[in-house]
């Protein structure tokens, strides 16, 4: 288990895996992920990756961070505060953006109301099916689920944590492969279902290698680890897919750990910026590779176009909207959750 004196600052080897991690899933997205003729080039770029891979490495820091989030977050309230704040900002002002570019530049067959943007942002989707404003936000849910769950688990039973996230990842596996439920009508995303919606499995494997990664020793890490990839073979077989998430879930239970090592200054930046990167990324990238193509006939030029417009754009809201208010709002809200606990 990791005993950092200061976890409040920023480990550039994390921010090197959220590199990696959101550019894995923005190439696939700009090249492989929709046909040629609607993207607007004249040949299907493949690759032997999918972008999922890098959400299952998020994943995996994921679990890590949150992990060592709740160890000083105090109470479970705070815990949830804390998570909240970190995703709200940027998820309003990213929403907003996307609207704005999609509704201007076009994309068609993904655009949404504002009203439906609206729900995106209060988190509606969760508990009715809504459309996504950007499909890539699945992920989001996935991980408020994760929060919700892992909160409950580490401040009622928090020396029992990586037991009890194992056995709830154990019960999402029975219902999966046992096919118990399957056509269950959810009460939550994806609303298929029990083990994806309640015990969001496959995605609780990477989670838990998180997890495991900030709460255990490394014969433990190493159990579970080996475990949870023994899993990923018998869901997708031998595939050059299970190779890639193999590999990536080996960096990802090694690089989160990894401390005082120097990463090129630009790959870090790309890292801290990850998460409004990977709201926008898709619908505004595409929208604006599809815009330039009357006048940009190579695919490449484009893509580095929409690349460099969307990192600056992505800076833009991680220093002007979401490392600004973030703390505020959370103080704020910490204050007024402490007068309410207050006795008159």
């Amino acid at each position: 288990m990791r005993s950092d004196q200061d976890e409040n600052r920023r480990y550039e080897a994390i921010d090197a895996l959220r590199a990696i991690a959101v550019m894995l899933v923005l190439i696939f997205h700009y090249t492989s992920r929709f046909p040629a003729d609607y993207i607007g080039f004249d040949h299907q770029m493949t690759l032997p990756w999918q972008g999922i891979v890098g959400v299952f490495l998020f994943f995996i820091i994921s679990g890590y961070c949150i992990a060592m989030t709740a160890e000083r977050s105090g109470t479970v309230w705070m815990f949830w505060l804390q998570r909240f704040t970190r995703l709200e900002p940027a998820l309003i002002a990213c929403i907003a953006i996307t609207l704005i570019v999609v509704a201007a530049l076009g994309l068609p067959g993904r655009e949404v109301s504002a009203l439906d943007g609206l729900k995106n942002a209060s988190w509606i989707t969760l508990f009715a099916p809504t459309p996504l404003v950007d499909g890539a936000y699945w992920s989001l849910l996935a991980e408020a689920k994760f929060y919700f769950v892992f909160g409950l688990i580490f401040y009622l039973w928090p020396n029992r944590v990586l037991v009890l996230f194992t056995s709830f990842t154990v019960l999402g596996a029975i219902a999966q492969f046992s096919g118990l439920w399957r056509d269950h009508q959810a009460l939550i995303f994806p609303f298929k279902g029990i083990a994806m919606p309640y015990f969001l499995f496959p995605y609780s494997l990477f989670f838990l290698m998180g997890i495991a990664a900030r709460r255990s020793t490394r014969t433990v890490q190493t159990v579970v680890t080996a475990g949870c990839l023994v899993v990923v073979v018998k869901l997708w077989g031998d595939s050059a897919f299970s190779a890639w998430v193999i590999a990536l879930s080996i960096l990802g239970v090694i690089g989160v750990q990894l401390r005082d090592i120097k990463i090129w200054r630009s790959v870090s930046y790309i890292g801290l910026i990850s998460y409004p990167l990977y709201l926008l990324h898709q619908n505004v990238g595409v929208a604006i590779i599809r815009w330039l193509a009357p006048w940009i006939g190579s695919p490449y030029l484009r893509i580095g176009i929409a690349f460099c417009t969307v990192v600056a754009i992505a800076a833009f809201v991680a220093w002007t909207v979401e490392h600004r208010f973030r703390r505020r709002i959370e103080i704020y809200a910490a204050r007024l959750m402490s007068r309410a606990a207050t006795p008159a």
